[in-house]
């Protein structure tokens, strides 16, 4: 990561990521997983750079919401 916000992960998220790579390992081709993996750095990237581009989430005003893909959000 260039310059940006530092990213914190908290133990649940990093715990739902490892859920949803394995998967995503089962159930998906090597290629729908490097085209996946290429969007989720993008995104991190964007959320580190310019988190205010994403809207707030309906749950919690303070939390934003980014998609990667259709079911997998950050």
């Amino acid at each position: 990561m260039k310059s940006g916000y530092k990213i914190l992960w908290t133990d649940h998220a990093i715990s739902e990521l490892k859920e949803t790579i394995e998967y995503l390992e089962n159930n998906w081709t090597e290629k729908e997983l490097r085209k996946f993996s290429a969007k989720f750095d993008h995104t991190i990237e964007l959320i580190s750079k310019t988190p205010e581009m994403f809207p707030n989430s309906l749950e919690k005003i303070e939390i934003r919401k980014a998609v990667v893909e259709r079911y997998n959000n950050l």
